[in-house]
């Protein structure tokens, strides 16, 4: 025990240590995954059995730790941290949480570096911390993962399967790797990566809506506003240089539309340079999750509502009458832009 003085007052900090309990509840009959998120600010659980399906999910609102004194917050972590454990209890279920140790909030490739790390710095470690606390006391098992790409897995993957929302789908995905499962991509996806006409199609849709900010850019003479259309082409810009990577254009010069021009046996020597087999890797899903959100009309996937469309994809591998793509040419090229899905921009 410690006692400290200040501003008169007489503090004491006790501490002391607790015995381990062995777990009595082991993922042996499965696991719950648990992922936060901000919009809007809550816990997602996905149940979830040794099979891999998914069984059940709910959702518990973390809203009322905004505008909170650090005690209350305190308080109110508690309080979530104990009503986890409860359910994990009452499931049979082992606990399965990102490790925070392994990979930084901010960079699961889901695009809100910026958020997810204002959110790590009290509530996201907070909440972590006092349910792996509650659960050993309570002997329940919990598991950490590497949190590397949960989001856009999910987004991909599940949402559209399964028609949940990315939270679910991400915290979906939590719950297989503390399984043990391994995330590959489906059939349809890899065939994607080979399409050159599909990349081709992304590349010149991201390239179009850069061409279309900077005109914006030009004409506004509001300097908050030049700051968020800056930000905005600057985000696109890394996309594009991502797609432009994949297929191995570098991109040096001329705008991704002239290099990409229309899919046929035609195709400039640039896009032939498309690699063989898939890199089924981390940059594979970003590649996708970027390639894929002009498809449902947003440049990010993070912002999109609803990714029951991409279960099309998924299935029939059919990403032309997912876009709505329905001539030879290219956006830009004809009046086949006039038919394509625009941009959402960016929040």
């Amino acid at each position: 025990m410690r006692l400290k003085v200040r501003n008169g007052k007489f503090y004491a900090q006790v501490s002391w240590e607790e015995k381990t309990v062995q777990p009595v509840i082991t993922k042996a009959c499965g696991v719950i995954g648990i992922d936060i998120n901000a919009y809007p600010f809550h816990l997602a659980l996905a149940y979830v059995p040794t099979d891999g399906n998914l069984e059940k999910f709910e959702r518990i609102d973390l809203r009322e730790m905004e505008g909170k004194t650090k005690n209350q917050r305190e308080h109110i972590t508690w309080h979530i941290a104990r009503q986890v454990v409860e359910r994990a209890l009452e499931s049979g279920k082992a606990i399965v949480v990102e490790d925070l140790q392994k990979v930084p909030k901010g960079r699961r490739g889901d695009g809100l570096a910026k958020l997810r790390r204002k959110l790590h710095k009290w509530a996201y470690r907070s909440v972590l911390e006092k349910i792996e606390v509650y659960a050993r006391r309570m002997g329940v098992q919990l598991i950490k993962v590497n949190p590397a790409y949960t989001s856009i897995i999910g987004k991909l993957k599940y949402a559209p399967i399964y028609n949940i929302d990315k939270d679910v789908a991400g915290a979906y995905v939590i719950a297989r790797r503390g399984l043990g499962f391994e995330e590959k991509l489906p059939k349809n996806y890899r065939e994607l990566l080979k399409d050159k006409e599909f990349l081709a199609y992304a590349i010149a849709k991201v390239d179009e809506r850069i061409n279309k900010l900077k005109n914006e850019l030009e004409k506004e003479k509001n300097e908050y506003k030049k700051n968020a259309l800056k930000g905005r082409i600057k985000r696109l810009r890394r996309y594009l240089k991502l797609l432009l990577s994949y297929t191995g254009d570098s991109g040096k010069s001329e705008s991704a539309t002239q290099q990409t021009a229309t899919p046929t046996p035609a195709t400039p020597r640039k896009m032939e340079q498309l690699r063989g087999p898939t890199h089924v890797g981390q940059k594979s899903w970003r590649v996708l999750s970027v390639a894929l959100a002009v498809l449902l009309a947003t440049t990010c996937l993070e912002w999109c509502p609803d990714h029951s469309p991409l279960r099309r994809v998924l299935i029939s591998g059919d990403w032309a009458k997912v876009a709505g793509w329905v001539s030879p040419s290219l956006p830009g090229q004809g009046t086949a832009a006039q038919n394509i899905c625009g941009f959402i921009h960016f929040g």
